[in-house]
């Protein structure tokens, strides 16, 4: 029987990070070529990006999205487009040489297989048209935790980026700057990344409800709290066996659940975004 695709999403890296290794080391497929320590595969993740420029858009700013979704000219241009690619050779950037020359479709491939990208949240309506029997995993965090973690990896970023600048700037008297900052100045600010990740996970939600009983969604927290039960709920999900006497409990680092508890400035900001969280699941006693 031909496998669709199990398609992962969330705004937060680490969670959906952990949960993508998980079920790679159980049997599902995430692509050939991965990017390191998040388990994405890059061909999905360059189709998202180019689906998110064609409607002049970003990851931390995907307000035109929904433009794009609106207009059945261009929706129907970027489904046939994704349409034919997933028809094409290129899909070897993500099957690889060994099992495209045995199946030469991911129509055709039996095994279970997905991808992993926050990305796919802002696109999941036109990959649905493409892969009409997909399913999803969506999986929300704290979104504290969520804000504040997009926070430290944009003030790393920025620090990197200047030192390189220092290091070369010398040669900038004899050529032009090409690089570009590749994060987002957008979630520098704890408020704006508090409301991206609301956008996030609104999106989700409704796909959630869009996708019926082909969509699990579940709280990151609740899975360290307690990981072999819904564990063993996605391995069903995805269609992939496992031993009765499996655990994952010594994999899972528990202590990554509300870390903004452990900042009193990060608990007061959450009392002041309450609505905001409440909206979403999370009380700010969570």
């Amino acid at each position: 029987m031909t496998a669709q695709p199990i398609i992962i999403v969330g705004m937060h890296r680490s969670g959906t990070s952990m949960l993508a290794q998980l079920l790679a080391d159980a049997g599902l497929f995430l692509g050939w070529r991965v990017q390191p320590g998040h388990q994405e595969a890059y061909f999905f993740q360059k189709l998202n990006d180019w689906v998110l420029r064609e409607a002049s858009a970003t990851w931390d700013r995907p307000a035109g999205m929904r433009t794009l979704l609106e207009d059945d000219k261009a929706r129907a241009y970027i489904v046939d487009y994704l349409i034919t690619t997933m028809n094409s050779p290129r899909i070897t950037e993500f099957m690889g040489p060994k099992r495209y020359a045995q199946s030469r479709s991911l129509n055709t491939y039996t095994a279970a297989w997905g991808w992993k990208d926050p990305r796919s949240t802002l696109t999941l309506d036109l990959w649905r048209t493409v892969f009409p029997q997909s399913k999803i995993l969506h999986v929300t965090r704290h979104g504290l935790d969520v804000a504040r973690s997009l926070q430290v990896r944009y003030g790393k970023s920025i620090d990197d980026y200047i030192d390189r600048y220092e290091q070369r700037k010398s040669l900038y008297r004899l050529i032009a700057r090409r690089s570009n900052l590749s994060t987002s100045m957008r979630v520098a600010d704890l408020s704006a990344g508090l409301e991206l990740w609301d956008h996030y996970v609104t999106e989700a939600k409704q796909s959630v409800i869009d996708y019926g009983e082909c969509a699990m969604e579940f709280r990151y927290e609740d899975f360290l709290a307690d990981p072999d039960p819904i564990m063993r709920q996605l391995l069903e999900f995805c269609g992939i066996p496992v031993a009765a006497s499996v655990s994952w409990r010594d994999r899972i680092d528990a202590d990554r659940a509300f870390a903004y508890r452990k900042d009193p400035e990060l608990v007061e900001f959450a009392r002041h975004h309450e609505a905001t969280l409440q909206r979403h699941g999370y009380d700010v006693t969570d």
